[in-house]
């Protein structure tokens, strides 16, 4: 079921981002950014830096130390995870090198230096967080629901964030969550299949 998902969300992902470049798209995508833009506050700025830095490297990588600690989660989590996010920043890191989307103008609160197209954050959170997910559930069945609130609630404020900040649109955003699910579904089934 992993390699199917997986290969959906990569399909959806391909899918999009022969779309990012249609007048539609760019439409919907100015759209939410000023719906976004317009609800700025100094305290939620403060929140969504947070977020933003939770979903950089640094961020990323306290994570993985503080999952690292929980019993079962080094093998169950942290491994699949590493492999996931490797995978899939690289991949990333090509794809926004060959598709080149230039981020937002005139609405950032911080500034990034490389190309909008997948967000690397998004990306990054979807792999780490679904990761949390399927191992946390395999170590601890009876906290399955929360492993999922959490990730689906951490993962979407990284992802808001980017767009909040002016520096990505939301079929960044979107790109990079299907693209992170994706790899980290065909990681989980192949990881699967050699620990049998």
């Amino acid at each position: 079921m992993k390699l199917i998902i997986g290969s959906i969300c990569l399909v959806l992902f391909a899918v999009l981002a022969v779309g990012i470049r249609r007048p539609a798209i760019k439409q919907l995508d100015a759209q939410v950014t000023e719906k976004v833009v317009s609800i700025r506050r100094p305290a939620l700025n403060t929140l969504m830096f947070f977020f933003t830095q939770l979903g950089r490297f640094s961020g990323v990588l306290v994570v993985m130390i503080a999952l690292a600690l929980i019993p079962g989660f080094w093998r169950g989590v942290v491994w699949p995870a590493a492999i996931s996010l490797t995978v899939s920043w690289w991949v990333a890191f090509a794809l926004k090198r060959l598709l080149k989307r230039p981020r937002p103008e005139g609405q950032r609160l911080t500034e990034e230096e490389d190309h909008s197209f997948p967000s690397f954050h998004a990306t990054c959170s979807a792999a780490l967080y679904l990761s949390v997910v399927l191992g946390g559930t395999a170590c601890y069945p009876q906290l399955t629901g929360w492993f999922v609130v959490a990730a689906v609630g951490i993962a979407g404020m990284i992802g808001f964030s980017r767009i909040y900040l002016g520096i990505h649109f939301l079929t960044d955003i979107l790109g990079g969550w299907l693209f992170g699910t994706g790899i980290t579904l065909l990681v989980w089934a192949a990881f699967q299949s050699i620990v049998k």
